[in-house]
């Protein structure tokens, strides 16, 4: 079992770093992908249901900023469970994006962090904790 980062932006990546940091320490499996639910959307979900089609085990952390639209897409199309991971920036710093992931309709499951300055270190080890279920 591993975990899949999927950014919403290239420009989330250096947010994550304490994360990158903490599954390599930890050896644990990880992967990234960069996938706007905006501007990348036929491509996200072909890369979904390629996961879903390969019966790819994994816990996918989703890391939006601003509308932070990711997370409620991603879990809407697939199986795996779902981090929304939101990044502190644009006008609200984060705000608009944490109540976005945090806000989703019933039926919805995505899970959610707080903001602040170890949200990406927290979404990690969240992570980590679902994937030692399965061994």
């Amino acid at each position: 079992m591993k975990v899949i980062t999927i950014y919403g932006s290239k420009s989330d990546l250096p947010f994550m770093e304490p994360a990158r940091q903490y599954f390599a320490e930890h050896q644990v499996e990880a992967e990234e992908v960069v996938y706007s639910a905006h501007r990348d959307l036929p491509e996200l979900l072909a890369y979904l249901r390629k996961l879903e089609e390969d019966g790819t085990k994994a816990v996918l952390l989703c890391v939006a900023g601003l509308s932070a639209a990711l997370p409620g897409v991603v879990v809407m199309n697939t199986q795996l469970p779902v981090i929304g991971v939101p990044v502190p920036c644009g006008p609200l710093n984060g705000i608009d994006a944490l109540l976005a992931i945090s806000q989703l309709p019933g039926g919805v499951p995505a899970t959610t962090v707080g903001l602040h300055k170890k949200t990406p270190l927290n979404a990690a080890m969240a992570a980590h904790r679902i994937i030692r279920l399965a061994e």
